[in-house]
């Protein structure tokens, strides 16, 4: 009896001690849950600001969601730090949920940190969370009323990956007045510098030289993992963007264009404030024949969230026509409602937005609208700013050799070696 007493005595202990384990394992795990619970946001520092007065409209909406906003420095040696520390994260399974990432071209840094050099690389790897079916069960959402040209661009084959938020090229406004054949406008780059109107000479040749991929379609196959040009092609382009920026340097026109530069706010403020009836639209041409637009501000939602429902809230809510054209949700304060004034197009980083409505209102000018859309139409590549784009950007800038005080243009021989370098540099990007 004795022995069966002590028997059922460990018994009652050893019972104890696996319910007090259970116990204590399931609030760790509790407590973990809770920690897990918070939706992370990263952000680059340029659109840290209007990220957060959105997370906080959105919280509004949605019961006081906990939402952390991480945010990459703008400071190249913070930023390489955070930016080691998150893909860590992410290539460990982790990682912020959604990304809001800024890729506007970079002209005064070679080698600037980013966390996604190349999205449209990215879209490839495994790393978004493709959105269609998120997408088709979307509350505020309504992607009829969506820029589908730009849009498409964020697609691979398993569906959405990548949403576009704002886009730009490069344009210019002229009094038709001004041009010698208004009515045959060069429509490739091919035309563009046999064209003999020296408008376009004057105005167009340093852009087409300085913003070398714009003249070019698709640069390349992520697919594939290939380049869609070759040195050779990249020489005669060089060549040919320097040789007609030299044979139009002594035009002296007296006028002006109406607006030049990237098609944003700003630029249809430009036009409205001028125009007229009488005004002719033509945008930087590539050589398929159209438009190559950038992207440059995009949404996505990491694969490796454990919250995707809440994750996808947040892009409903951000690409909404309340938000996008900035009238905002109805609130307790009628002057302000919710997310009222959040535009992303006007607040994140300029450009034109992916939302046709809110596009729209960046003019006021009914001639101004139709000289936008216009343009819209030509688009026929739509690319993300990327470590091939930053590539061609600082050949050109060595090829004029402007990193040596009052140095001369680099003989042909040496214009040869600076691009053979940076296309065996493209290569290797595409092979990594």
């Amino acid at each position: 009896m004795k022995k069966n007493a002590e028997k059922i005595r460990k018994l009652g202990v050893f019972l104890t001690i696996c319910v007090s384990a259970a116990v204590m394992v399931g609030c760790g795990k509790g407590q973990e849950s809770e920690e897990t619970e918070k939706l992370t946001v990263c952000t680059g520092s340029m659109q840290e600001y209007e990220v957060r007065k959105l997370v906080e409209a959105w919280q509004t909406m949605n019961d006081g969601i906990e939402t952390e906003v991480i945010v990459v420095p703008s400071d190249d040696t913070l930023a390489e730090t955070k930016i080691t520390e998150l893909r860590t994260e992410i290539m460990s399974g982790g990682g912020p949920d959604v990304f809001i990432m800024p890729c506007d071209e970079n002209t005064e840094k070679e080698d600037a940190p980013e966390l996604f050099p190349n999205p449209e690389k990215a879209m490839y790897s495994d790393l978004f969370l493709p959105l269609d079916d998120y997408i088709s069960d979307a509350q505020y959402m309504d992607p009829d009323g969506w820029n589908q040209t730009i849009m498409d661009s964020g697609k691979t084959e398993e569906g959405q990956v990548l949403l576009p938020l704002t886009y730009r090229y490069y344009a210019y406004v002229f009094r038709t007045a001004d041009l010698e054949n208004p009515e045959n406008l060069p429509e490739s780059w091919e035309e563009l510098i046999s064209d003999p109107d020296p408008m376009f000479g004057e105005f167009m040749s340093y852009e087409a030289r300085e913003l070398l991929p714009y003249t070019f379609g698709k640069l390349a196959d992520y697919q594939e993992e290939k380049l869609l040009f070759s040195e050779e092609e990249l020489q005669e382009r060089v060549d040919e963007a320097f040789t007609w920026k030299d044979k139009t340097a002594t035009y002296q026109m007296e006028t002006q264009p109406i607006a030049q530069g990237k098609v944003e706010k700003a630029f249809c403020e430009a036009v409205d404030y001028a125009a007229t009836e009488e005004e002719t639209a033509i945008a930087l041409p590539n050589d398929q024949g159209g438009i190559t637009a950038y992207v440059t501000v995009y949404a996505a939602i990491n694969r490796n969230t454990e919250k995707p429902d809440q994750a996808f809230s947040l892009l409903d809510f951000l690409f909404s026509d309340e938000i996008m054209t900035g009238d905002g949700f109805p609130g307790e304060d009628p002057l302000t409602g919710i997310g009222k004034g959040c535009n992303p197009p006007d607040n994140f980083n300029g450009g034109i937005s992916v939302n046709l409505k809110a596009a729209q209102k960046m003019s006021r000018n009914q001639v101004t609208k139709d000289l936008l859309e216009q343009m819209d139409r030509r688009i026929n590549e739509v690319r993300y700013y990327s470590n091939l784009e930053n590539e061609i950007y600082w050949m050109v800038y060595k090829c004029l050799a402007r990193d040596k005080d009052s140095a001369p243009p680099l003989s042909a021989e040496e214009r040869r070696e600076v691009i053979h370098r940076t296309y065996e540099e493209m290569e290797m990007q595409m092979a990594e």
